[in-house]
């Protein structure tokens, strides 16, 4: 219950600052835009981000090769749209949250849409949200 009280202060001045809602539905407009660069520039000081792209190659990787996969991706695909679905506020020390994108894509060349669902996990991190994971669930 103590460490729940000590928590929620952090959590309060995040979504005062910059509610994780508006965060979401930046990282959901920078993906419709297929902007690999302003996606990676939210990484955490540390400067990786847990990647999973559906491929079976999961992990905690550097934001230039995080960037270099997303920009594949876009290349690959034609991006219909993206908007958030799920956000939700986890707590924590340092305070983490996480937003679902309905992400509605299709093969370049292709006129059938497809639908997967964009799992961005994010950190409290300098006063300021950061993209800490990002999985593609088809």
């Amino acid at each position: 219950m103590m460490a729940l009280a000590l928590c929620a202060p952090r959590a309060l001045e995040a979504q005062r600052t910059e509610p994780l809602e508006s965060f979401v539905a930046s990282v959901a407009r920078l993906w419709a835009e297929g902007d690999a660069g302003a996606l990676v520039e939210l990484a955490p000081a540390d400067g990786r981000i847990v990647l999973d792209l559906g491929d079976g190659r999961a992990g905690a990787v550097e934001a230039r090769h995080v960037a270099a996969a997303l920009r594949d991706l876009f290349r690959q695909r034609e991006n219909v749209s993206a908007r958030p679905t799920q956000v939700t506020l986890a707590g924590g020390q340092p305070v983490r949250g996480f937003g679902e994108l309905a992400w509605v894509s299709r093969p370049r060349g292709v006129t059938s849409n497809e639908a997967a669902t964009v799992y961005v996990g994010a950190v409290w991190e300098g006063g300021r949200w950061k993209i800490r994971e990002i999985r593609l669930l088809r």
